[in-house]
């Protein structure tokens, strides 16, 4: 976290783009919330782009802790908003191309940016054998049972028009590792396009497989989709 916030914050202001970046702890306890803390006020020193740090009282989860920050921008102010990992397996100056892409033929903001893992278009992903067996059948599972317009909806990596989220704000229950997928659902029933766009990808060092909460993934899934049936609009 600390070195790839740092050269998050160097490479977005080399950038140019008007970019504003907010960290996000999501409940780890005093211990980790100081080291956020005191993280981000040495970075402030150097980069006025750095907001002061999201500490989150109870855990949220991924999507919730995301949604958190998210929540804290202000659409008179902000027209995007996006996320990017801390673990690093998307670079900073991958993350600042990905986020330049909002400024081309975007003019309606109807257009989602979603990063993609996918190998022979110029892109270098890197992971584990177990690791794309296991992405490539939960990948099937969700073609199969949302048919979404992108290939790889748990990269992470994404932007929005401030706009769209806020019009499906309420609806976003799930708040865990599959958020992603009722995300993409509710844009595109709002008619927003998700603009797959693929991304160099190295798996951090240290990930390991839970089989617990791949189980708890794949019950998410059809609970969201029991959801989606159940509620049309």
């Amino acid at each position: 976290m600390p070195d790839f916030l740092q050269e998050l914050c160097k490479t977005a202001e080399a950038s140019q783009l008007p970019i504003k970046i907010l960290t996000v702890d999501d409940g780890s306890g005093p211990e980790e919330a100081e080291l956020m803390f005191s993280l981000v006020q040495r970075l402030q020193e150097k980069f006025n782009l750095l907001l002061d740090a999201l500490i989150l009282e109870q855990n949220q989860g991924k999507g919730g802790a995301i949604y958190s920050g998210w929540n804290e921008a202000d659409p008179q102010m902000y027209k995007w908003i996006a996320f990017v990992d801390a673990d690093g397996a998307i670079s900073p100056e991958e993350t600042l191309n990905f986020l330049s892409q909002t400024k081309s033929g975007n003019k309606e903001q109807r257009t989602c940016l979603w990063s993609v893992r996918v190998t022979g278009e110029g892109k270098e992903v890197n992971r584990t054998k177990v690791r794309q067996a296991l992405g490539n059948i939960f990948r099937s599972i969700v073609k199969f049972t949302f048919n979404l317009p992108v290939r790889d909806t748990q990269c992470g990596l994404k932007c929005l028009p401030t706009k769209a989220y806020q019009k499906i704000q309420n609806k976003l229950i799930e708040k865990r590792f599959v958020f992603d997928i009722e995300l993409a659902a509710h844009l595109t029933r709002q008619g927003y396009k998700l603009k797959e766009i693929p991304v160099n990808w190295h798996e951090s060092p240290g990930s390991t497989i839970n089989i617990k909460s791949a189980f708890k993934m794949l019950f998410s899934l059809f609970v969201i989709r029991w959801r989606l049936l159940t509620r049309k609009s």
